[in-house]
């Protein structure tokens, strides 16, 4: 059977179009799928690997909150034992005021009795005179008020959250927060809220590029800062002294907008910066 080339070319004119648009339509399908798919895939082995990192996040933070409690609790526990200890020497002390033993002595015994009580009596004397130095000491340190500079000009808008939880949006769950978040604007200037020693400069993997500043028993902390940061390691830095500027550094952050974050703590327990700020 021949093939009439004629019929063959008003086949091709009338049909052929459609069968080649049809299989183009079909070849560009398969490829959009193909192309979905994949981008399917690594959004997803995207998505796991950074809700793997916050979940180990979070489990580093709950440690720490755990020490935490663990040593107050022990803490708590040395002061009960401390006035379970004192309780009983006053009463050893009511007890012996109450039974007094008579004594007799001889004119010999008396005579040195008197002696080691007067060399007694001076060392009284020279303790209450040192122990009371002490507390004059003690009461003057304690008096001295902490006073900060705030680091940066603006409003709190994620307060101190030690004992308590608040609502953090990057991460859509109810934690703890160890400072307070100070907004701003990106590429604002950070300033020292005190004078001290830069004891560590580093990247923290949640806050971000981190500034510490140390005086005593008082540590200040900035983070959530840009990758220019002017202060260096063991460098003495003074009260306003600029340290760096506002970024977007902090990954566990990045949700409530440019800010400072501003951790304070006194013996490396962290306490609520706002009470100390000028």
């Amino acid at each position: 059977m021949r093939i009439n080339r004629e019929n063959l070319i008003r086949f091709f004119d009338r049909k052929g179009f459609y069968i080649v648009l049809f299989l183009s339509v079909v070849v560009i399908a398969a490829t959009s799928v193909y192309v979905t798919n994949n981008n399917l895939k690594k959004l997803e082995e995207l998505r796991k690997a950074q809700q793997e990192e916050i979940n180990s996040a979070i489990e580093s933070d709950w440690g720490y909150e755990e020490e935490l409690v663990q040593a107050q609790e022990e803490k708590e526990q040395q002061n009960n034992s401390t006035a379970v200890i004192s309780q009983q020497q006053e009463n050893n002390v009511s007890d012996k005021k109450e039974n007094p033993q008579p004594v007799t002595k001889n004119s010999d015994e008396v005579k040195s009795s008197g002696k080691n009580d007067s060399l007694t009596n001076s060392k009284v004397a020279t303790v209450m005179a040192s122990t009371t130095s002490t507390i004059k000491k003690d009461s003057n340190l304690s008096s001295t008020m902490l006073v900060l500079l705030k680091p940066v000009n603006g409003d709190i808008i994620l307060e101190f959250a030690k004992d308590k939880l608040v609502f953090s949006k990057t991460l859509q769950e109810w934690t703890t927060h160890k400072g307070v978040d100070i907004g701003s604007n990106l590429g604002e200037p950070v300033l020292s809220a005190m004078d001290g020693i830069v004891t560590k400069v580093y990247k923290d993997p949640k806050l971000g590029n981190t500034v510490v500043i140390k005086n005593g028993k008082w540590e200040t902390r900035y983070a959530n800062l840009d990758d220019e940061i002017l202060a260096k390691e063991q460098e003495k830095i003074v009260r306003g002294q600029q340290i760096g500027k506002i970024g977007e550094s902090a990954k566990f952050e990045v949700g409530e907008g440019p800010h400072l974050h501003f951790e304070l703590l006194e013996n490396g327990i962290p306490v609520d910066p706002i009470a100390y700020f000028k």
